[in-house]
Protein backbone atom coordinates (compact mmCIF):
# COMPACT_ATOMS: atom_id res chain seq x y z
CA UNK A 1 0.00 0.00 0.00
CA UNK A 2 1.60 3.09 -1.07
CA UNK A 3 1.57 6.42 2.01
CA UNK A 4 -0.42 9.36 1.03
CA UNK A 5 2.58 11.24 0.46
CA UNK A 6 3.59 8.88 -2.39
CA UNK A 7 -0.09 9.28 -3.53
CA UNK A 8 -0.13 13.02 -3.58
CA UNK A 9 3.71 12.82 -5.50
CA UNK A 10 2.09 10.58 -8.22
CA UNK A 11 -0.92 12.67 -8.94
CA UNK A 12 1.11 15.79 -9.33
CA UNK A 13 3.89 13.50 -11.41
CA UNK A 14 1.07 12.45 -13.39
CA UNK A 15 -0.64 16.15 -13.89
CA UNK A 16 2.95 17.04 -15.00
CA UNK A 17 3.13 14.55 -17.49
CA UNK A 18 -0.26 15.50 -18.97
CA UNK A 19 -0.34 18.97 -19.01
CA UNK A 20 3.18 19.57 -20.29
CA UNK A 21 4.05 22.33 -17.97
CA UNK A 22 7.65 22.56 -16.67
CA UNK A 23 8.23 21.52 -12.63
CA UNK A 24 9.48 25.00 -11.93
CA UNK A 25 6.62 26.57 -13.99
CA UNK A 26 4.01 24.17 -12.42
CA UNK A 27 5.35 25.18 -8.43
CA UNK A 28 5.62 28.59 -9.23
CA UNK A 29 1.98 28.62 -10.89
CA UNK A 30 0.78 26.44 -8.24
CA UNK A 31 2.22 27.59 -4.71
CA UNK A 32 4.86 30.61 -6.06
CA UNK A 33 7.56 28.02 -5.47
CA UNK A 34 9.57 27.26 -8.32
CA UNK A 35 11.57 24.64 -6.09
CA UNK A 36 8.54 22.82 -5.05
CA UNK A 37 8.82 19.55 -6.94
CA UNK A 38 12.87 19.28 -7.05
CA UNK A 39 12.00 19.32 -3.10
CA UNK A 40 8.91 16.90 -3.59
CA UNK A 41 10.61 14.64 -5.40
CA UNK A 42 13.62 14.49 -2.78
CA UNK A 43 10.88 13.78 0.16
CA UNK A 44 9.72 17.14 1.36
CA UNK A 45 6.02 17.14 2.61
CA UNK A 46 4.39 20.01 2.07
CA UNK A 47 2.11 21.04 4.41
CA UNK A 48 -1.96 20.70 4.23
CA UNK A 49 -2.56 23.70 3.30
CA UNK A 50 -0.21 23.62 0.69
CA UNK A 51 -1.18 20.62 -0.43
CA UNK A 52 -4.68 21.74 -0.63
CA UNK A 53 -3.29 24.41 -2.96
CA UNK A 54 -1.47 22.32 -5.02
CA UNK A 55 -4.31 20.16 -5.73
CA UNK A 56 -6.64 22.90 -5.98
CA UNK A 57 -4.29 24.47 -8.67
CA UNK A 58 -4.55 20.98 -10.22
CA UNK A 59 -8.05 20.41 -10.61
CA UNK A 60 -8.61 24.29 -11.57
CA UNK A 61 -6.44 23.76 -14.70
CA UNK A 62 -8.09 20.43 -15.23
CA UNK A 63 -11.38 21.83 -15.41
CA UNK A 64 -10.28 24.80 -17.44
CA UNK A 65 -8.70 22.41 -20.19
CA UNK A 66 -11.68 19.93 -19.88
CA UNK A 67 -13.99 23.21 -20.68
CA UNK A 68 -11.21 24.36 -23.65
CA UNK A 69 -11.48 20.78 -25.29
CA UNK A 70 -15.30 20.79 -24.54
CA UNK A 71 -15.43 23.93 -26.55
CA UNK A 72 -13.06 22.89 -29.40
CA UNK A 73 -15.71 20.12 -30.09
CA UNK A 74 -18.11 21.72 -30.51
CA UNK A 75 -17.14 23.98 -32.99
Amino acid sequence: MRTISEQFLSRVEDFLASSGLKPSEFGRQAVGDPSLIVNLRRGRSPTLATADRILSFIERVEAEQSRLTTRRRSL
